[in-house]
């Protein structure tokens, strides 16, 4: 068994040396690692070698500044027998011309990264100094639910969320402003904002406190129908206001039943 990559270096400078060379080595075609490793066991001056270790010796080679500067050079590939096969391609060549990285030492390596005792220390200690706030929870739907009254006042119904269930109970008014929308706009989005509570059996919650804004989606336009001009955003519709069609911009404001006054010359 060789003593280290270099001595296998040199016994395939031996074996090949049309091929392999410490001080001026050739560009090796491509491929040739699969001949060498089937060479590992068999070949009489390779018997006490690996095919693992034939794989580190080639990586160090062409890995070899002498070796990527002679890929640089661009020309002919060579193989086991010394005989040209294929060429340096010009993306090899720019490869080839890359500064190879840094190898940070293992010690620094190990250093830097934190083990699962040190973050599990350092989440107890974050966690401690933990400050109060407050967690809501969005979920928006864009088709009407089904629904059932849990109350004479509320109604009950459920979405999914990321594989979770949602349980969502509703004032009347509220679920009417949904149901509405659902049937006035072609394209419409209800956002309901609320915070976690009980906990249900497939992961998911209850939501708590739930507050609802509903938007109108306007269609996007064609790509080749001709821009018009910006509208103004839709604003969202309040839970205890039902929604309105916006009144044309010509219709006349309508007369507050009080007598219009003018002043009139008087001859003197």
């Amino acid at each position: 068994m060789p003593d280290d990559i270099f001595s296998l270096i040199n016994r395939l400078v031996e074996i090949f040396p049309d091929c392999f060379s410490r001080s001026t080595p050739k560009p090796l075609k491509i491929g040739i690692g699969s001949e060498l490793f089937a060479l590992a066991g068999v070949h009489p001056a390779l018997l006490d070698v690996s095919r693992k270790q034939l794989r580190q010796a080639l990586a160090f080679y062409t890995g070899s500044n002498a070796y990527r500067k002679a890929v640089v050079l661009g020309g002919a590939r060579y193989g086991a027998d010394g005989q040209p096969s294929g060429e340096v391609t010009p993306e090899q060549q720019e490869f080839a011309k890359t500064p190879r990285p840094k190898k940070m030492p293992a010690t620094a390596a190990s250093a830097d990264r934190p083990t699962t005792v040190d973050m599990t220390a350092l989440l107890q200690e974050v966690m401690a100094m933990a400050i109060s706030a407050k967690l809501d929870v969005t979920i928006k739907i864009n088709q009407l639910p089904q629904s059932k009254p849990a109350s004479p006042q509320t109604v009950l119904f459920a979405v999914q969320a990321n594989n979770r269930t949602v349980v969502v109970e509703l004032k009347n008014k509220t679920w009417n402003t949904i149901k509405e929308a659902s049937e006035r706009y072609p394209q419409w989005v209800a956002a309901i904002t609320g915070q976690p509570g009980a906990a249900l059996p497939d992961g998911g919650f209850r939501l708590e406190n739930p507050a609802v804004q509903v938007f109108e989606k306007k269609p996007k336009p064609d790509a080749g129908a001709q821009s018009a001009a910006p509208t103004a955003p839709t604003l969202p519709i309040p839970p205890h206001i039902s929604a309105a069609p916006t009144p044309p911009p010509s219709t006349p404001t309508p007369s507050l039943g009080r007598p219009k006054l003018s002043l009139k010359s008087r001859n003197t």
